[in-house]
């Protein structure tokens, strides 16, 4: 119950309304979410003891580098499950996504996109679209086509969240993947990848979602494919 409320809470906060949350051995101001959340980390025995104030403040302060190296640590970060028992990683996560808002790196673009470990993260990835608005589309689009060149190599939450991404930063060359993804055997992965399709080229687009309509007996993704068609 408790890890559905949190994943509930992040996803409608999404990170953005943050209030302060006192700790109180070190007197140190972590920036964090609403008081509901709060409540429900309480009731988690969440505890902000000496470890995690020191993990904090080593983000607050970090370097580029070393928001780099996180990175590479966590390719990708825990599933939603395990990371539910680790919200000083939680926090380290979106401190280093802040940092490259702040500081934009192309460095971080493909560490990121090999980042994504569950289907939420408690609402934290789908704000790591925040740190690509800071850096050159072009960069980001090529990164993401080295990216999905060998889809099987990818977990499916990083996969979901790189064909996620691709709506954002749609290219002819990714026509080939996303019709690959649009016969994954997740229904989710079918739905995104048909809305990621609708961002090209209408026509070719078009042939692929009526082929996939054809043979889909998935409902929701079956709504997908016609909506998608009649907004072509």
């Amino acid at each position: 119950m408790v890890f559905k409320q949190l994943f509930t809470l992040f996803k409608l906060t999404a990170w953005q309304h943050f209030s302060c949350y006192q700790c109180k051995q070190t007197g140190l101001s972590i920036p964090f979410l609403s008081h509901e959340l709060e409540n429900v980390l309480t009731k988690c025995s969440f505890r902000f003891n000496d470890r995690f104030c020191e993990r904090v403040r080593l983000y607050e302060i970090m370097t580029t580098p070393e928001g780099l190296a996180f990175l590479r640590a966590h390719q990708p970060m825990p599933d939603d499950e395990v990371l539910n028992l680790q919200p000083e990683l939680m926090l380290a996560y979106d401190e280093v996504r802040r940092h490259f808002v702040e500081h934009p790196d192309p460095g971080c673009v493909p560490l990121l996109l090999n980042s994504f470990g569950g289907w939420n993260g408690f609402g934290m990835y789908q704000m790591v679209e925040e740190v690509f608005y800071q850096l050159d589309e072009q960069l980001v689009t090529e990164a993401l086509l080295r990216n999905l060149r060998d889809v099987a190599r990818l977990g499916t939450c990083t996969l979901y969240w790189n064909v996620q991404l691709c709506i954002i930063f749609p290219h002819p060359g990714m026509l080939t993947v996303l019709a690959q993804v649009l016969n994954h055997p997740l229904a989710d992965l079918r739905i995104t990848a048909a809305y990621a399709l609708s961002q090209l080229e209408p026509a070719t687009v078009a042939t692929l979602l009526q082929q996939q309509l054809a043979v889909e007996d998935d409902p929701d993704v079956v709504a997908t494919l016609s909506e998608v068609l009649e907004e072509l």
